[in-house]
């Protein structure tokens, strides 16, 4: 937001300089970027009045003017004709340099000598009319005066950087408003005295509101026989300070009363407007507009229009239409002052790209108050300036009612929050000067009615900070905070997080960053049933798409997207992993905050490593995961593991498992169902794994101490079995553990064969069992003893030894 000082001393005199009033508005929270001047000084310009215009003798299409500076007339060869005697022009004269380094000489034009320039208003740097033309000053500029201060060269431009919730000061009155705090000054309001003719409004346009939710209100006002042309200078200047580029006196006049309250207006040209009816709804479908700009948009049904009877005259809150923009031609005009739906503006704006001056307003919220007054302070200056006749009345569709936001403060509370003593009757006065109407009541409460301006104070602790930054965030004095040091458990989650990423890191994995907004259809595409806990997700209010319109329960979609989007790339040895949230909801609507769960999700797809000739690669498959999975829990000491086969509804029924601790269920592994990777567009074989962290932090064991290596000697067996391919090799090896109690150290799968030796239906597993005693040597009959047992207990189990048939 720019603001330009000499604009803002129109409505208040903060009796500080702008260096000063940057300082002190930055303090206050509302941050002064850089404090710059407009323009350069030019030297030797000087206001001179057209005294007389004569042909030049040797060429038709220059004149000779005499311009007078205030002392005496000066002849000047000049090549524009838009000047008439008596009019007010920027001279040139000799020894000026102009903006660009141009320097002005006395020298002869065609055999006459030019004693200076006319000048244009590019030629001093200014955007306004065309450089083909003299720019005319108005009629009471003093001859004489220097131009640079004419046109306000010296002026300085405020430059705010405004935090989205205090759009109050997207106007120049709203930053008068909070400058008046500052200062303990009084804002003083332009006049109001409009005149209307006796025709009523009504007779001349109708307005209807076809969607309420997204327009809660429309105001137009009608004014006739305007004359088109160039706006006062002071109005041009006033823009082009602000960083608008002045166009005509009707779009001029509707920037400068958005710039001076922060309400947007556009102007129709209502001889244009079909039928004289003004329609606010949603678009159609692939309905076609061409706006201002000459681009031709296509609309969806999330956009809001201003139509006619047929078709579409304005994208609402964003930009005009190019059928009803206001021409040379134009002569009755519609103004038009509205509330528009902020999520509304904001989805259009962005879905086409189409950011404006009025969007940015309309996203943050604009004042209800102001809208009213800023249709009729435009009324009022196409009145004076532009000779329009205001139609009595306004058009006034207003379906919204807003009350001011009330509070009970506690002035206690403020001074324990702030750590300051206050007193109350100071507290009153900071919230008066700010507009609020404040009455004290008992307990030192204080009741307290925010303006409807300010839509971003809305709880007490809102209040405090009102009251901290206008009582000078420099006078509170600095302290350390007081309170016992608590363990953090927070703190201990976070670094448990980091530390599972380190793990899955150095496993060679990639960590994947998925948005925590989903689209159910993901959770469709894995088969889920509509009573699994996943299928209750919680809707996102206003989303900005169905890519983003639900919480998500799982990982899995976000993963499997990041699988899809690399395969299309070509990309198909993956491992990548997700430490984030899932959000699961007790009952839907929410009554409460839904549980945020942190989650390990992994998926694996193709062959590690990438293929070379040192290291052989490997299918990157259930036992990859469970690998690091097993890693991850002998790092935290968590031992009894289980896999247990568990088919779920997007795993291939032979090929997942769950993860289990005693009774406890961490979480799964499976590869995917073909069907569930055909939905998601993936052509090869894809495993995923999902681990609750909240589980695995609760269970997980403090850094172990120091174990000494062992000082015995080690036995060892080997032992192949046959058994059923429903047994898990994991029950096996605990049935081993659980037969040689104190005597077996270390049980280790180290093959797994099904061929032609093997009857169908079994397979053979291969155990190397490792002997060890603390207190001394086992001897081998000790071991063969131990050994024996072990060979019964899985003779119990249905086991066929290896050799000794089937």
């Amino acid at each position: 937001m720019r603001v330009p000082f000499s604009w803002l001393l129109e409505y208040i005199d903060p009796g500080l300089s702008p260096q000063e009033l940057g300082e002190r508005m930055t303090m206050a929270g509302i941050e002064v970027e850089a404090v710059e001047a407009f323009g350069s000084p030019l030297p030797g310009v000087l206001v001179g009045q057209v005294k007389k215009i004569k042909p030049h003798p040797g060429r038709d299409n220059l004149v000779l003017v005499d311009a007078d500076t205030g002392d005496g007339p000066h002849e000047i060869v000049c090549g524009a004709k838009n000047m008439t005697v008596g009019d007010r022009v920027a001279v040139a004269r000799p020894g000026a340099v102009l903006p660009g380094g141009l320097k002005i000489k006395e020298r002869p034009i065609y055999g006459v000598t030019s004693a200076g320039m006319l000048c244009s208003a590019k030629e001093l740097g200014l955007e306004l009319g065309s450089d083909q033309e003299i720019l005319i000053l108005d009629k009471n500029t003093p001859v004489g005066a220097k131009v640079d201060d004419v046109l306000g060269f010296d002026d300085q431009i405020l430059y705010l950087d405004l935090t989205p919730n205090r759009a109050d000061c997207l106007g120049m009155l709203g930053v008068a408003f909070e400058v008046a705090a500052l200062t303990a000054g009084e804002v003083k309001m332009p006049s109001m005295n409009l005149p209307e003719t006796e025709i009523p409004v009504n007779e001349a346009v109708k307005v209807d509101i076809k969607d309420r939710n997204l327009c809660h209100r429309y105001t137009a006002r009608v004014i006739r026989g305007i004359q088109i042309g160039p706006s006062p200078l002071w109005i041009q200047m006033r823009l082009m300070k602000a960083g608008v580029r002045p166009i005509n006196n009707v779009v001029d006049i509707t920037n400068y009363v958005m710039w001076e309250t922060g309400q947007p207006l556009h102007a129709f040209d209502l001889q244009l407007l079909k039928e004289r009816k003004i329609l606010v709804r949603r678009a159609g479908m692939g309905e076609k507009l061409v706006t201002l700009d000459g681009v031709e948009r296509e609309l969806t049904n999330e956009d809001l229009v201003i139509a006619n009877r047929n078709e579409p005259v304005g994208l609402a809150g964003v930009m005009g239409g190019k059928d009803t923009e206001i021409t040379a031609a134009t002569s009755d005009v519609l103004i038009e002052a509205a509330i528009f739906n902020p999520t509304s503006i904001r989805r259009t704006a962005r879905r086409l790209s189409l950011p404006s001056e009025a969007s940015q307003r309309f996203e943050r919220g604009v004042n209800p108050e102001a809208v009213m007054w800023a249709q009729n302070r435009a009324a009022l200056l196409l009145n004076e300036l532009a000779g329009g006749k205001v139609l009595k009345g306004v058009v006034d569709k207003n379906y919204s009612t807003v009350e001011p936001h009330r509070l009970t403060v506690s002035a206690r509370r403020i001074r324990r929050i702030l750590g300051i003593d206050i007193d109350t009757a100071e507290i009153l006065a900071l919230l008066k000067s700010l507009g609020f109407f404040v009455s004290p009541s008992e307990d030192d409460l204080l009741e307290v009615t925010v303006p409807l301006r300010r839509a971003d104070v809305k709880i007490e602790e809102d209040i405090v900070e009102e009251v901290a930054r206008l009582y000078g965030y420099d006078r509170i004095p600095l302290t350390l905070p007081r309170g016992e040091l608590i363990e953090n458990r927070e703190e201990e989650d976070e670094k448990f997080k980091d530390a599972i990423k380190e793990i899955m890191i150095s496993a060679g994995f990639y960590e994947c960053i998925a948005h925590s907004f989903i689209n159910p259809s993901g959770l469709r595409h894995l088969r889920l049933p509509e009573n699994d806990p996943r299928m209750s997700y919680i809707p996102v209010r206003n989303p900005f798409s169905e890519e983003q319109s639900a919480m998500r329960t799982t990982l899995v979609p976000g993963l499997l997207k990041a699988v899809q989007h690399n395969c299309s790339f070509s990309e198909v040895n993956q491992l990548l992993f997700e430490v984030g949230s899932i959000y699961m909801a007790d009952s839907l609507p929410l009554e409460e905050h839904p549980a945020e769960k942190p989650t390990l999700g992994m998926v694996v797809s193709g062959i590690i490593p990438e293929p070379n000739w040192v290291v052989p690669s490997i299918k990157a498959d259930f036992f990859v995961i469970k690998g690091v999975l097993e890693t991850i829990l002998r790092r935290y000491g968590i031992e009894g593991v289980k896999f247990i086969p568990q088919a779920l509804p997007f795993t291939h029924p032979a090929r997942s498992a769950l993860v289990k601790v005693d009774d406890v269920v961490l979480g799964f592994i499976g590869q995917l169902h073909p069907e569930v990777a055909e939905a998601w567009e993936i052509d090869q074989p894809v495993t995923v794994s999902e681990i609750d962290l909240n589980l695995l932090f609760e269970m997980a064991k403090p850094v172990p101490c120091f174990t000494s290596l062992p000082r015995y000697p080690a036995a060892k067996r080997d032992i192949a079995v046959i058994v059923d391919r429903n047994i898990a090799s994991e029950d096996l090896a605990q049935t081993i553990r659980e037969t040689g109690k104190d005597f077996v150290s270390r049980v280790v799968l180290f093959d797994l064969f099904e061929g032609k030796q093997i009857p169908a239906g079994k397979r053979s597993l291969a155990y190397s069992i490792t002997f060890r005693r603390d207190e001394g040597t086992l001897t081998d009959e000790e071991v063969n003893l131990v050994f024996e047992d072990i060979k019964n207990a899985l003779l119990s189990r249905g086991a066929v030894l290896r050799g000794e048939g089937s």
